[in-house]
């Protein structure tokens, strides 16, 4: 008859089983393989992480090896520092150089706008003397258009005083022809009167 297996040899099967899957060990992964009770997992689960970590834990280093790697990291920290004095110097040049660029920069930056406010203020002393002049013109067309609609009246008023006194005149000339004519024909009348009355005296003397 099989020994029947403790629930501590189980929760460390199942802890095994988790590591080889490739799932972390853990109290509550291990509780739900093994079905065993959370503190029995929990104790298993960090026991387990325990001795993991001490195999994986790297020993010390002889004193020959020890000895060997301060001098190499020595050698190492002076041609990093000197590599890093290096880098800085040339750091520091090209952070100068781009200080200067960003200090040019900003000059032109600054000549650009105030370029870009005078153009502005030109531009709107020209829109103002654009709507000036427009106003002008404007006021100057109105003003032609009334002067030559005055004078178009001014024109036609005249025409027709012209035409009403031309009539005018042609019918007093009219009646001054009729009356001339009157005139004529009476004294035509009047001479024929005086002949025949002077004939008649003749005729009564001769």
């Amino acid at each position: 008859m099989a020994e029947q297996q403790t629930p501590e040899q189980r929760a460390g099967e199942a802890a095994e089983a988790l590591a080889a899957g490739g799932t972390a060990v853990t109290a509550r992964a291990v509780r739900e393989r093994s079905g065993v009770r959370m503190s029995v997992a929990v104790e298993v689960a960090r026991t387990w992480n325990d001795r993991e970590a001490q195999a994986e834990a790297v020993p010390a280093p002889p004193a020959a090896v020890e000895a060997r790697f301060v001098a190499l990291w020595r050698e190492a920290v002076a041609v990093a520092r000197g590599e890093f004095v290096e880098a800085r110097t040339g750091w520091q040049a090209t952070v100068e150089r781009a200080q200067a660029e960003r200090d040019a920069a900003v000059e032109d930056v600054e000549r650009a706008e105030a370029e870009r406010d005078a153009l502005a203020e030109r531009l709107e002393d020209a829109g103002r003397l654009h709507a000036s002049a427009y106003e002008a013109l404007t006021t100057a067309r109105d003003e032609a258009r009334a002067e030559t609609v005055a004078a178009r009246e001014q024109a036609a008023s005249a025409e027709t005083r012209s035409r009403e006194a031309l009539a005018e005149q042609r019918s007093r000339a009219d009646k001054a022809e009729a009356r001339a004519e009157a005139v004529a024909g009476e004294r035509d009348r009047l001479l024929a009167e005086r002949d025949g009355l002077r004939d008649a005296n003749r005729r009564q003397k001769g």
